[in-house]
Protein backbone atom coordinates (compact mmCIF):
# COMPACT_ATOMS: atom_id res chain seq x y z
CA UNK A 1 0.00 0.00 0.00
CA UNK A 2 1.10 3.32 -0.90
CA UNK A 3 2.06 5.81 2.07
CA UNK A 4 2.92 9.51 3.23
CA UNK A 5 4.12 11.56 6.09
CA UNK A 6 4.72 14.96 6.00
CA UNK A 7 6.93 16.91 8.39
CA UNK A 8 7.56 20.56 8.92
CA UNK A 9 5.45 22.18 6.45
CA UNK A 10 3.35 24.55 7.22
CA UNK A 11 0.85 23.97 10.27
CA UNK A 12 1.90 19.88 10.03
CA UNK A 13 4.15 18.79 12.45
CA UNK A 14 3.98 15.67 11.59
CA UNK A 15 1.75 13.46 9.90
CA UNK A 16 3.26 10.19 11.11
CA UNK A 17 3.20 7.01 8.29
CA UNK A 18 0.09 7.50 6.85
CA UNK A 19 -1.28 4.58 4.88
CA UNK A 20 -3.26 5.51 1.26
CA UNK A 21 -6.61 3.72 2.07
CA UNK A 22 -9.68 3.18 -0.17
CA UNK A 23 -11.09 6.42 2.08
CA UNK A 24 -9.20 8.74 3.99
CA UNK A 25 -10.18 10.92 5.96
CA UNK A 26 -8.59 14.14 7.80
CA UNK A 27 -10.41 16.75 10.30
CA UNK A 28 -9.08 19.45 12.74
CA UNK A 29 -9.68 23.07 13.12
CA UNK A 30 -9.33 25.84 10.93
CA UNK A 31 -5.63 26.25 9.48
CA UNK A 32 -4.25 22.93 11.21
CA UNK A 33 -3.14 21.99 7.96
CA UNK A 34 -6.08 19.96 6.65
CA UNK A 35 -6.14 21.31 3.25
CA UNK A 36 -2.26 21.12 2.99
CA UNK A 37 -1.84 17.69 3.99
CA UNK A 38 -4.56 16.59 1.00
CA UNK A 39 -2.85 19.00 -2.00
CA UNK A 40 0.72 17.69 -1.09
CA UNK A 41 -0.78 14.12 -1.34
CA UNK A 42 -2.48 14.82 -4.65
CA UNK A 43 0.47 16.77 -6.18
CA UNK A 44 2.61 13.55 -5.22
CA UNK A 45 -0.04 10.99 -6.98
CA UNK A 46 -0.29 13.29 -9.93
CA UNK A 47 3.24 12.81 -10.22
CA UNK A 48 3.34 9.72 -9.89
CA UNK A 49 0.08 9.28 -12.59
CA UNK A 50 2.64 11.96 -15.02
CA UNK A 51 5.11 9.77 -14.58
CA UNK A 52 3.58 6.59 -15.26
CA UNK A 53 2.00 7.88 -18.54
CA UNK A 54 4.12 10.23 -20.22
CA UNK A 55 6.67 9.68 -22.32
CA UNK A 56 8.99 12.54 -21.80
CA UNK A 57 11.52 12.81 -19.26
CA UNK A 58 9.26 13.35 -16.24
CA UNK A 59 11.52 12.70 -13.91
CA UNK A 60 14.13 14.20 -14.60
CA UNK A 61 11.93 17.76 -15.60
CA UNK A 62 10.93 17.28 -11.57
CA UNK A 63 14.28 16.92 -9.85
CA UNK A 64 15.74 19.71 -11.57
CA UNK A 65 15.54 23.38 -11.19
CA UNK A 66 13.59 23.13 -8.11
CA UNK A 67 10.45 22.49 -10.08
CA UNK A 68 8.72 20.29 -7.47
CA UNK A 69 8.27 22.50 -4.87
CA UNK A 70 7.64 25.99 -7.11
CA UNK A 71 5.07 23.56 -9.20
CA UNK A 72 3.77 22.58 -5.86
CA UNK A 73 3.28 26.28 -4.46
CA UNK A 74 1.90 27.71 -7.78
CA UNK A 75 -0.85 25.11 -8.68
CA UNK A 76 -1.59 24.49 -5.16
CA UNK A 77 -1.30 27.92 -3.98
CA UNK A 78 1.05 27.14 -0.82
CA UNK A 79 2.49 29.87 0.92
CA UNK A 80 6.27 29.99 0.51
CA UNK A 81 6.79 30.24 3.85
CA UNK A 82 5.65 26.76 5.09
CA UNK A 83 8.68 25.29 3.94
CA UNK A 84 11.54 25.52 6.05
CA UNK A 85 14.99 23.64 6.53
CA UNK A 86 13.55 20.84 8.33
CA UNK A 87 10.51 20.04 6.08
CA UNK A 88 10.05 16.77 4.74
CA UNK A 89 7.64 15.06 2.67
CA UNK A 90 8.60 11.20 1.73
CA UNK A 91 5.91 9.50 -0.55
CA UNK A 92 6.13 6.04 -1.17
CA UNK A 93 3.78 5.11 -3.93
CA UNK A 94 2.82 2.58 -6.38
CA UNK A 95 5.83 2.78 -8.78
CA UNK A 96 8.01 5.55 -7.86
CA UNK A 97 8.74 7.16 -4.51
CA UNK A 98 9.30 10.77 -3.79
CA UNK A 99 11.08 12.83 -1.46
CA UNK A 100 12.03 16.17 -0.61
CA UNK A 101 14.11 17.94 2.36
CA UNK A 102 14.48 21.63 3.31
CA UNK A 103 13.90 24.55 1.37
CA UNK A 104 15.49 25.68 -1.40
CA UNK A 105 16.37 21.57 -2.70
CA UNK A 106 15.49 19.45 -5.53
CA UNK A 107 13.20 16.37 -5.08
CA UNK A 108 14.50 13.19 -5.14
CA UNK A 109 12.02 10.63 -7.70
CA UNK A 110 13.35 7.21 -8.23
CA UNK A 111 11.30 4.54 -9.97
CA UNK A 112 10.65 1.43 -8.25
CA UNK A 113 11.99 -1.10 -10.35
CA UNK A 114 9.87 -4.22 -9.87
CA UNK A 115 6.87 -2.31 -9.81
CA UNK A 116 7.32 0.04 -12.88
CA UNK A 117 6.15 -3.08 -15.39
CA UNK A 118 2.85 -2.90 -13.31
CA UNK A 119 2.55 0.77 -14.08
CA UNK A 120 -0.93 2.51 -14.93
CA UNK A 121 -3.14 5.59 -15.88
CA UNK A 122 -5.56 7.05 -13.51
CA UNK A 123 -7.88 9.61 -13.35
CA UNK A 124 -7.78 12.33 -10.60
CA UNK A 125 -9.87 15.30 -9.36
CA UNK A 126 -9.16 18.34 -6.68
CA UNK A 127 -12.42 19.70 -5.75
CA UNK A 128 -11.73 22.43 -3.64
CA UNK A 129 -13.52 24.67 -1.11
CA UNK A 130 -14.71 27.32 -4.21
CA UNK A 131 -16.09 24.40 -6.09
CA UNK A 132 -19.38 26.67 -6.17
CA UNK A 133 -17.94 28.92 -8.21
CA UNK A 134 -19.22 26.90 -11.12
CA UNK A 135 -22.38 26.93 -9.70
CA UNK A 136 -22.84 30.41 -9.06
CA UNK A 137 -21.28 32.15 -11.46
CA UNK A 138 -22.63 31.79 -15.50
CA UNK A 139 -19.56 31.03 -18.09
CA UNK A 140 -16.88 31.09 -14.74
CA UNK A 141 -14.31 29.86 -17.55
CA UNK A 142 -14.72 33.63 -19.05
CA UNK A 143 -14.53 35.56 -15.84
CA UNK A 144 -11.37 33.35 -14.04
CA UNK A 145 -8.37 34.67 -14.58
CA UNK A 146 -5.54 33.58 -12.90
CA UNK A 147 -1.56 34.68 -13.97
CA UNK A 148 -0.60 31.19 -13.81
CA UNK A 149 -2.56 27.51 -14.00
CA UNK A 150 -3.55 27.46 -10.13
CA UNK A 151 -6.14 24.74 -9.01
CA UNK A 152 -9.12 26.57 -9.05
CA UNK A 153 -8.21 27.53 -12.98
CA UNK A 154 -7.62 23.47 -13.26
CA UNK A 155 -11.08 22.23 -11.31
CA UNK A 156 -12.94 24.54 -13.86
CA UNK A 157 -11.28 23.62 -17.04
CA UNK A 158 -12.22 19.89 -15.24
CA UNK A 159 -15.72 21.40 -14.96
CA UNK A 160 -16.65 22.34 -18.35
CA UNK A 161 -15.22 18.97 -19.33
CA UNK A 162 -17.34 16.68 -17.33
CA UNK A 163 -20.86 18.57 -17.55
CA UNK A 164 -20.90 18.37 -21.04
CA UNK A 165 -21.43 14.06 -20.40
CA UNK A 166 -25.13 15.34 -18.87
CA UNK A 167 -27.37 16.61 -21.67
CA UNK A 168 -31.20 17.29 -20.85
CA UNK A 169 -31.46 13.42 -22.07
CA UNK A 170 -29.08 11.93 -19.77
CA UNK A 171 -29.63 13.80 -16.60
CA UNK A 172 -28.15 13.22 -13.28
CA UNK A 173 -29.69 12.63 -10.04
CA UNK A 174 -28.70 14.26 -7.59
CA UNK A 175 -27.73 13.19 -3.71
CA UNK A 176 -29.81 15.53 -2.29
CA UNK A 177 -33.04 13.87 -3.03
CA UNK A 178 -34.71 12.32 -5.95
CA UNK A 179 -36.34 14.72 -6.86
CA UNK A 180 -33.48 17.09 -7.72
CA UNK A 181 -31.45 16.74 -11.36
CA UNK A 182 -28.41 18.32 -13.01
CA UNK A 183 -28.14 18.97 -16.39
CA UNK A 184 -26.37 21.22 -19.34
CA UNK A 185 -27.59 22.98 -22.37
CA UNK A 186 -25.61 25.39 -24.52
CA UNK A 187 -22.97 25.82 -21.89
CA UNK A 188 -25.45 26.65 -18.88
CA UNK A 189 -25.92 24.20 -15.92
CA UNK A 190 -29.45 23.40 -15.39
CA UNK A 191 -31.11 21.63 -12.15
CA UNK A 192 -34.43 20.44 -12.21
CA UNK A 193 -36.51 21.07 -8.92
CA UNK A 194 -38.94 18.59 -7.34
CA UNK A 195 -41.77 20.24 -9.41
CA UNK A 196 -40.42 19.33 -12.55
CA UNK A 197 -39.23 23.40 -13.48
CA UNK A 198 -35.62 23.69 -14.48
CA UNK A 199 -33.84 26.87 -12.91
CA UNK A 200 -30.27 27.39 -13.79
CA UNK A 201 -27.83 27.03 -11.26
CA UNK A 202 -27.32 30.31 -10.75
CA UNK A 203 -30.83 30.82 -9.35
CA UNK A 204 -30.49 27.57 -6.92
CA UNK A 205 -30.04 27.52 -3.66
CA UNK A 206 -26.50 27.51 -1.30
CA UNK A 207 -26.66 23.36 -0.68
CA UNK A 208 -27.64 22.70 -4.08
CA UNK A 209 -24.33 24.59 -5.61
CA UNK A 210 -22.26 23.13 -3.18
CA UNK A 211 -23.45 19.67 -4.26
CA UNK A 212 -23.65 19.51 -7.54
CA UNK A 213 -19.98 20.20 -8.85
CA UNK A 214 -19.02 17.06 -6.02
CA UNK A 215 -21.80 14.68 -7.62
CA UNK A 216 -21.27 15.62 -11.55
CA UNK A 217 -17.51 15.44 -10.37
CA UNK A 218 -17.89 12.22 -8.88
CA UNK A 219 -20.08 10.63 -11.44
CA UNK A 220 -17.69 11.50 -14.52
CA UNK A 221 -14.57 10.79 -12.63
CA UNK A 222 -15.26 7.72 -11.60
CA UNK A 223 -17.04 7.03 -15.03
CA UNK A 224 -14.34 6.76 -17.04
CA UNK A 225 -12.17 3.86 -15.54
CA UNK A 226 -12.06 1.40 -17.30
CA UNK A 227 -12.37 3.41 -20.77
CA UNK A 228 -9.92 4.24 -23.47
CA UNK A 229 -8.42 7.32 -23.30
CA UNK A 230 -7.70 9.73 -26.34
CA UNK A 231 -3.40 9.85 -26.49
CA UNK A 232 -1.94 11.21 -30.10
CA UNK A 233 -0.30 8.75 -32.25
CA UNK A 234 2.95 9.96 -31.30
CA UNK A 235 2.15 9.07 -27.60
CA UNK A 236 1.06 5.75 -28.48
CA UNK A 237 4.04 5.30 -30.73
CA UNK A 238 6.49 5.69 -27.79
CA UNK A 239 4.87 4.17 -25.44
CA UNK A 240 5.40 1.03 -28.08
CA UNK A 241 9.06 1.90 -28.78
CA UNK A 242 9.69 2.15 -25.42
CA UNK A 243 8.01 -1.61 -24.82
CA UNK A 244 10.27 -3.72 -27.46
CA UNK A 245 13.42 -4.84 -28.06
CA UNK A 246 16.27 -2.57 -29.90
CA UNK A 247 16.53 -4.70 -32.87
CA UNK A 248 12.33 -4.18 -33.76
CA UNK A 249 12.88 -0.53 -32.63
CA UNK A 250 16.15 0.44 -34.95
CA UNK A 251 13.97 -1.63 -37.70
CA UNK A 252 10.72 0.87 -37.09
CA UNK A 253 13.08 3.69 -36.91
CA UNK A 254 14.60 2.85 -40.27
CA UNK A 255 11.79 1.91 -42.27
CA UNK A 256 12.06 -2.01 -42.02
CA UNK A 257 9.17 -2.41 -40.57
CA UNK A 258 5.45 -0.62 -40.57
CA UNK A 259 3.67 -0.96 -36.99
CA UNK A 260 -0.07 -2.72 -37.19
CA UNK A 261 -2.98 -1.70 -35.36
CA UNK A 262 -2.58 -5.16 -33.42
CA UNK A 263 0.93 -4.22 -32.11
CA UNK A 264 -0.46 -0.71 -30.89
CA UNK A 265 -4.05 -2.42 -29.31
CA UNK A 266 -2.31 -3.62 -26.16
CA UNK A 267 -1.10 -0.21 -25.54
CA UNK A 268 -4.38 1.34 -25.93
CA UNK A 269 -5.23 -1.33 -23.48
CA UNK A 270 -2.67 -0.36 -21.32
CA UNK A 271 -3.66 3.08 -21.17
CA UNK A 272 -7.18 2.99 -20.22
CA UNK A 273 -7.91 4.18 -16.92
CA UNK A 274 -7.69 1.76 -13.99
CA UNK A 275 -8.47 3.51 -11.06
CA UNK A 276 -9.70 7.41 -9.90
CA UNK A 277 -8.93 9.18 -7.23
CA UNK A 278 -11.11 12.43 -5.79
CA UNK A 279 -9.85 14.91 -3.03
CA UNK A 280 -12.86 16.90 -1.36
CA UNK A 281 -12.39 19.66 0.59
CA UNK A 282 -15.04 20.11 3.60
CA UNK A 283 -18.12 18.21 1.36
CA UNK A 284 -20.78 19.27 3.75
CA UNK A 285 -20.44 23.35 3.10
CA UNK A 286 -24.24 24.56 3.11
CA UNK A 287 -25.86 21.03 3.55
CA UNK A 288 -27.95 19.93 5.72
CA UNK A 289 -27.21 17.24 8.05
CA UNK A 290 -29.13 14.16 6.05
CA UNK A 291 -28.14 15.83 2.42
CA UNK A 292 -24.29 15.61 4.18
CA UNK A 293 -25.12 11.82 5.12
CA UNK A 294 -26.68 10.99 0.83
CA UNK A 295 -23.44 12.81 -0.43
CA UNK A 296 -20.65 10.48 1.76
CA UNK A 297 -23.24 7.77 0.75
CA UNK A 298 -23.30 8.42 -3.16
CA UNK A 299 -19.29 8.44 -3.14
CA UNK A 300 -18.96 5.41 -1.60
CA UNK A 301 -21.49 3.87 -4.16
CA UNK A 302 -19.44 5.34 -6.87
CA UNK A 303 -16.40 4.12 -4.93
CA UNK A 304 -17.12 0.95 -4.88
CA UNK A 305 -18.52 0.70 -8.02
CA UNK A 306 -15.33 1.33 -9.69
CA UNK A 307 -13.48 -1.10 -7.49
CA UNK A 308 -14.81 -3.85 -9.72
CA UNK A 309 -13.77 -2.25 -12.79
CA UNK A 310 -10.59 -0.83 -12.45
CA UNK A 311 -7.81 -3.22 -11.75
CA UNK A 312 -5.84 -0.51 -9.36
CA UNK A 313 -6.34 1.17 -6.39
CA UNK A 314 -8.96 3.92 -6.35
CA UNK A 315 -9.53 6.21 -3.72
CA UNK A 316 -11.72 9.30 -2.07
CA UNK A 317 -9.77 11.75 0.34
CA UNK A 318 -11.79 14.26 2.48
CA UNK A 319 -11.30 16.77 4.59
CA UNK A 320 -14.01 17.93 6.84
CA UNK A 321 -15.36 19.83 10.47
CA UNK A 322 -18.51 17.74 10.59
CA UNK A 323 -19.58 15.21 12.63
CA UNK A 324 -22.44 14.18 10.09
CA UNK A 325 -19.61 13.15 7.43
CA UNK A 326 -17.64 11.19 10.44
CA UNK A 327 -21.06 9.62 11.62
CA UNK A 328 -21.92 8.28 8.31
CA UNK A 329 -18.67 6.68 7.99
CA UNK A 330 -18.67 5.46 10.78
CA UNK A 331 -22.44 3.85 10.08
CA UNK A 332 -20.81 2.15 6.71
CA UNK A 333 -17.85 0.69 8.94
CA UNK A 334 -20.32 -1.25 11.21
CA UNK A 335 -21.80 -2.40 8.39
CA UNK A 336 -18.41 -3.43 6.97
CA UNK A 337 -17.69 -5.02 10.58
CA UNK A 338 -21.15 -7.09 10.87
CA UNK A 339 -21.01 -8.49 7.57
CA UNK A 340 -17.08 -9.59 7.98
CA UNK A 341 -18.19 -11.11 11.21
CA UNK A 342 -21.56 -12.65 10.48
CA UNK A 343 -20.91 -13.06 6.91
CA UNK A 344 -24.06 -15.75 6.44
CA UNK A 345 -26.46 -13.98 8.67
CA UNK A 346 -29.72 -13.56 7.07
CA UNK A 347 -30.95 -10.46 9.11
CA UNK A 348 -28.02 -8.47 7.54
CA UNK A 349 -29.64 -8.56 4.18
CA UNK A 350 -32.34 -6.01 5.73
CA UNK A 351 -29.89 -3.80 7.47
CA UNK A 352 -26.74 -3.54 5.43
CA UNK A 353 -26.36 -1.74 1.68
CA UNK A 354 -24.45 -3.66 -0.46
CA UNK A 355 -23.92 -0.57 -2.46
CA UNK A 356 -21.96 0.90 0.00
CA UNK A 357 -20.41 -2.37 1.25
CA UNK A 358 -16.69 -1.97 1.61
CA UNK A 359 -13.90 -3.82 4.22
CA UNK A 360 -13.33 -2.09 7.22
CA UNK A 361 -9.89 -2.00 6.43
CA UNK A 362 -10.77 0.10 3.39
CA UNK A 363 -11.45 3.36 6.03
CA UNK A 364 -8.81 5.42 8.16
CA UNK A 365 -9.28 8.50 9.57
CA UNK A 366 -6.54 11.31 11.61
CA UNK A 367 -7.35 14.27 13.49
CA UNK A 368 -4.69 17.30 13.43
CA UNK A 369 -3.78 18.32 17.33
CA UNK A 370 -3.05 21.67 18.25
CA UNK A 371 0.64 20.54 17.84
CA UNK A 372 -0.06 19.97 13.82
CA UNK A 373 0.43 16.31 14.92
CA UNK A 374 -1.48 13.92 13.33
CA UNK A 375 -3.46 11.46 15.80
CA UNK A 376 -5.14 8.31 13.95
CA UNK A 377 -8.84 8.06 15.36
CA UNK A 378 -9.41 4.83 13.77
CA UNK A 379 -10.25 1.79 16.90
CA UNK A 380 -10.17 -1.57 15.01
CA UNK A 381 -11.45 -2.81 18.01
CA UNK A 382 -15.07 -1.62 17.83
CA UNK A 383 -14.84 -1.00 15.27
CA UNK A 384 -15.22 3.21 14.81
CA UNK A 385 -13.46 6.77 14.03
CA UNK A 386 -13.65 8.53 17.23
CA UNK A 387 -15.31 12.16 17.08
CA UNK A 388 -14.64 13.33 20.18
CA UNK A 389 -12.34 16.00 18.78
CA UNK A 390 -14.69 16.86 16.29
CA UNK A 391 -17.63 17.20 18.73
CA UNK A 392 -15.96 19.06 21.84
CA UNK A 393 -19.21 21.92 21.10
CA UNK A 394 -21.23 19.56 23.04
CA UNK A 395 -19.51 18.75 26.16
CA UNK A 396 -19.30 22.69 26.53
CA UNK A 397 -23.28 23.22 26.07
CA UNK A 398 -23.64 20.47 28.27
CA UNK A 399 -21.25 21.99 31.01
CA UNK A 400 -22.85 25.33 30.43
CA UNK A 401 -26.05 24.13 30.23
CA UNK A 402 -25.52 21.91 33.91
CA UNK A 403 -23.82 25.62 35.45
CA UNK A 404 -26.98 27.49 34.63
CA UNK A 405 -29.76 25.01 35.75
CA UNK A 406 -27.82 24.85 39.17
CA UNK A 407 -28.25 28.44 39.26
CA UNK A 408 -32.25 28.33 38.02
CA UNK A 409 -33.39 25.15 39.73
CA UNK A 410 -30.71 24.64 42.94
CA UNK A 411 -32.69 24.67 46.03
Amino acid sequence: MATIQIKNLGPIKDTGLINLTDVLLVIGRQSSGKSTFMKVLCFCRWIEKKIMTSFDNTIHAYTHNKRFTRDLKQFHRIDEMYFKEDTEIIYDGDVVTISLTGVDQNAKINRKQEAWEDRYNSKLSYIPAERNLVSAIQNINDTYKAKERDSIFNFIQEWYEAKDTYGSDNKLTLSLTDDFKYYSDNGLDYVVLPNGKPITSFYASSGVQSIMPIDVMTDYVMGVVGKVVKFSMSDLMNRLMESLDTDVRNEIVHGAHEVTEEELAPIREKMKYQSAQLFIEEPEQNLYPDAQRKLVQNLIRHLKAVKSIGKHRSMVVLTTHSPYVLSTLNVLMADAAAVEKKPGDERLKDVVDESTLLPTDAFSAYFINKDGVFEDIKDMEIPMLSGIDLDSVSDWVDEHVGRINEILYAE
